[in-house]
C-alpha cells in the first residue's frame, strides 16, 4: 500500500501556443530553452533526480530537440536519475487535430523514439499534447517499446470547433492497462496508463494539499503524475510554486521513476 508520484515536465514554451505570432516566431529559441531546462533538472533534486522530461515534437518543429546541446540535456538528467519521453503535438494549433491519424502519428513518434534511442537515451513514456489520445497509438507505442502513457486526465473533455480534442471521461485515476478499443478503459494492451493526479499550474496549493490528503486516504498502492511545463521555469512564482508543490506531495507519497512504477505495476498484477 502506497502513494507513488511520477513528476512530469511536458517541454512546451509560451510561444508555441501564440498563435497571433508568425509561424517563425512561434518557434523555440534554444537560447531561451536551456536554461529553463536545466532548472528543471535542478528541480528534480527534490524528488531524488526523479522525473520525465517530455521531448516535444510537432509540425511547428521536429527534430529542434534533437540538437546536440538539447542531448546532452536529456543525457545530463538521465544521469541524475531522470528521463526523456515522446511528447506529440500532431496538430495545427486550435485548428485541426492529428492524433487519432496513425499516417500522421506514426512517423512522429518513430523519430522522435529513435532519434532519442539512437543518442544512447532511453524513452519509455509518451504523452499526447493536451492530453490527447486515440487508441489508434497503442501499437505504435508498443512497436517503439514505450510501455508507460501519461496522457490521461480523468474526466477530461476538451472540444475545440465542435471537435473533440481529448476524452478521458470515465477514465480510472488510478493506474490500468489500456484497451485496444478504447483509452478510457482497462484491457489487454502492453501499454499502461499513469492518470494525472496533481496539475501544479491549474491547481491552487491548497488543492494539491486537499489532492494529496484524497489520494492517500484511499488506500492501495496507488500511481499518479505531477504535471509541470518548461515555460513555467520561465516564473521565480511558478518555480516557487513547483517546488512548494513537490514538498507537499512528499508529505504524504514518493516519486519513483518508469522502473519503479513498471515493477509496482508488476506487483499489482494489472
Amino acid at each position: 500500500m502506497s502513494l507513488n508520484y511520477v513528476f512530469t515536465i511536458d517541454g512546451d514554451w509560451d510561444e508555441y501556443f501564440a498563435t497571433k505570432l508568425s509561424e517563425e516566431d512561434r518557434k523555440p529559441v534554444k537560447d531561451r530553452l536551456i536554461p529553463l531546462i536545466e532548472g528543471e533538472i535542478a528541480m528534480a533534486a527534490s524528488t531524488g533526480g526523479k522525473f520525465i522530461h517530455f521531448v516535444h515534437t510537432s509540425p511547428l518543429v521536429r527534430d529542434f530537440f534533437l540538437q546536440p546541446e538539447f542531448l546532452a540535456l536529456w543525457k545530463k538528467a538521465e544521469g541524475a536519475g531522470g528521463e526523456v519521453g515522446v511528447h506529440c503535438h500532431e496538430e495545427e494549433l486550435y485548428k485541426a487535430w492529428h492524433y487519432a491519424d496513425t499516417e500522421r502519428m506514426a512517423p512522429a513518434i518513430k523519430d522522435m523514439a529513435e532519434g532519442l534511442k539512437k543518442a544512447g537515451l532511453t524513452p519509455r513514456s509518451y504523452r499526447g499534447g493536451y492530453m490527447t489520445f486515440s487508441p489508434k497509438v497503442l501499437p505504435l507505442l508498443e512497436s517503439h517499446g514505450i510501455f508507460l502513457d501519461y496522457s490521461c486526465d480523468p474526466g477530461r473533455h476538451m472540444v475545440k470547433n465542435g471537435e473533440i480534442v481529448s476524452d478521458w471521461r470515465g477514465a480510472p485515476s488510478n493506474v490500468y492497462r489500456m484497451d485496444y478499443r478504447d483509452h478510457r478503459k482497462t484491457g489487454d494492451s502492453k501499454v499502461f496508463e499513469i492518470p494525472l493526479g496533481v496539475y501544479i499550474e491549474q491547481q491552487s496549493l491548497f488543492s494539491v494539499w486537499q489532492t494529496c490528503r484524497r489520494l492517500k486516504a484511499a488506500g492501495g498502492t496507488i500511481i499518479v503524475s505531477v504535471l509541470a511545463h518548461t515555460y513555467d521555469f520561465t516564473s521565480w512564482k511558478m518555480r516557487l510554486k513547483i517546488k512548494t508543490a513537490l514538498m507537499i506531495c512528499k508529505m504524504y507519497g514518493s516519486f519513483i521513476n518508469s522502473g519503479q512504477a513498471l515493477e509496482k505495476i508488476k506487483e499489482m498484477d494489472l
